[in-house]
């Protein structure tokens, strides 16, 4: 990890981008973090895509709720349901 003053680091973006896809880049103000670089692989920006993602997280809210209400089956279960479907 890096930690760079703003007070004293004046770096380009594409200096901050390479320095961040070795590790995170801390930039401060007045000691203070303010915010911090991190590179990103295709997985990660799916899986903050997708939290970001109000339809797919009140899904999610809606499953979780008929879970609760409803009950669920155990994964043997459902392999036999899937297993039968496909028969």
């Amino acid at each position: 990890m890096k930690i760079l003053a703003v007070e004293k680091d004046s770096l380009s973006l594409d200096v901050l981008f390479d320095m961040a896809s070795e590790g995170t880049v801390v930039i401060t103000r007045d000691n203070k973090p303010v915010f911090a670089l991190v590179a990103v692989d295709e997985k990660d920006l799916q899986t903050w895509q997708l939290g970001q993602n109000q339809d797919f997280l009140a899904l999610m809210r809606r499953s979780w709720d008929r879970l609760h209400a409803e009950g669920g089956v155990s994964l043997a279960e459902a392999r036999q349901r899937l297993l039968a479907e496909n028969c």
